[in-house]
């Protein structure tokens, strides 16, 4: 039995209260079955910069060494001691400078002795002369006297027999004298000769006792010492390396042999730029100074060489350095930053911010340099792009532009630049043909 029947008052007003409470859950249905509204994404934070217009320079780049202009072994030229060294490892020495000494006492007196037989054959060209002057003045005479005796005959009485053939025999011996005496001569005076020679050769092995540098350079480490018994051009003393003006030699790939030679035909000192590994200061200038006759078939290189000044002696022979050959200006070239370009599924690109929102943009890179990537096609200047946080842009969506703040660091130009150049051979240098040269910037 309920609470209320049929036929109690109330069953009316339990069919209304029922029907209220089925009205109400009805209408809270809707409220209850709703989703939960989603909070809406903040834009990603970006850097950007404008894309520039400005002259970069085509750079053709490789590793060279330094080599010296002139490289000198100094050796002894005459067997000796040695009695005083006057030069120290390392030091910069002078064209003409004494930097050793030899024991001279025995090339004194050799010198001494080569004097003293000079002048015995002086002394005996004088007395060959002397007796050429008699024998010439007994000659006068004797043929004075033989044609005296020629006139005269013996047919007439005149003269006897004997004493024509006397006349005859004086003449005859005289002749002789007199040709010994100019032969007597010449020799003395060929003796004269040989003796001035071995005076000077004396002196020149004198004079070699003094050894001096042969040109301005940088002296290297001593390979002898005072006391040291050295022989004639076997010993080597020392290694004398000029260091003003100083070479640096590399090798490019034979396809920029035209470029090479089409620029050097308006420029005949095409600029050279080399900066020593770890060396954090301006690059040293030079130029172009030697392109060799023929490439190298078994590289397919050719050997280049550039000149340098080296004042400071900034550049070390067989010091490596990272050259760049310059070649051309690219004028109103389109640059940014290299970090802005990223590398997608179909190529390079950028992201291009316009009011706010951020598109992909397909571009080609012609070159990089220093840190900043040269756009040869899919850039303007003065279009806004992305430098950092790209990895949270979608294309076609809100970017949050801001200058500060933490965002994903981006790389170091050349660090992004290695890695793109590792995935894109195209960013390396200015051709389509990947080689071991590069093209770079100059801080």
């Amino acid at each position: 039995m309920g609470f209320f029947n049929d036929h109690s008052p109330w069953g009316t007003d339990k069919q209304a209260v029922l029907a209220t409470i089925i009205l109400m859950a009805l209408a809270l249905l809707p409220a209850c079955s709703k989703p939960p509204t989603r909070a809406v994404a903040a834009p990603p934070p970006v850097k950007v910069i404008l894309a520039k217009s400005e002259d970069v320079p085509v750079d053709l780049s490789n590793i060279g060494i330094v080599q010296s202009v002139a490289s000198v072994t100094l050796e002894t030229q005459v067997d000796g001691i040695i009695n005083a060294v006057l030069v120290k490892p390392g030091e910069t020495v002078r064209k003409g400078q004494i930097l050793f000494t030899l024991d001279s006492r025995p090339f004194v007196a050799a010198l001494l002795q080569a004097q003293a037989n000079l002048a015995q054959a002086q002394a005996n060209v004088t007395v060959a002369q002397a007796k050429l002057d008699g024998y010439q003045a007994a000659y006068v005479d004797a043929a004075a006297d033989w044609d005296r005796a020629q006139k005269m005959g013996t047919s007439s009485g005149a003269l006897a027999i004997t004493q024509f053939d006397a006349y005859h025999s004086t003449f005859d011996q005289a002749k002789a004298n007199v040709a010994n005496g100019k032969a007597s001569l010449v020799a003395a005076r060929k003796a004269v000769d040989s003796a001035k020679a071995n005076v000077t050769t004396a002196q020149i092995n004198l004079g070699y006792c003094t050894i001096r540098s042969p040109l301005d350079g940088k002296a290297g480490n001593l390979q002898a010492f005072v006391g040291s018994n050295v022989k004639a051009t076997t010993t080597n003393l020392l290694v004398i390396n000029q260091m003003q003006p100083i070479y640096v030699s590399f090798s490019l790939p034979e396809s920029d042999l035209y470029q090479i030679r089409k620029a050097r035909q308006t420029d005949s000192k095409l600029p050279i730029y080399v900066r020593a590994h770890g060396d954090p200061g301006p690059p040293s200038r030079g130029f172009l100074s030697f392109i060799d006759n023929a490439i190298d078939d078994s590289t397919g290189s050719i050997q280049l060489m550039g000149t340098f000044a080296n004042t400071h002696e900034e550049l070390w022979p067989g010091e490596f350095v990272d050259a760049t050959l310059q070649v051309a200006v690219q004028k109103h070239a389109v640059v940014v930053p290299i970090q802005a370009v990223q590398t997608g599924q179909n190529g390079l690109f950028v992201f291009v911010v316009q009011n706010h929102i951020a598109r992909m943009q397909p571009i080609t890179e012609k070159f990089s340099y220093n840190g900043l990537a040269v756009i040869s096609k899919g850039l303007s200047p003065g279009e806004t792009v992305v430098t950092d946080g790209q990895e949270s842009v979608i294309s076609g969506r809100p970017v949050e532009v801001v200058t500060k703040g933490l965002i994903a660091p981006a790389a170091p130009a050349s660090q992004a630049g290695a890695n793109r150049a590792d995935s894109h051979p195209g960013t390396a240098k200015p051709t389509t043909k990947p080689s071991t040269s590069t093209s770079k910037g100059r801080s």
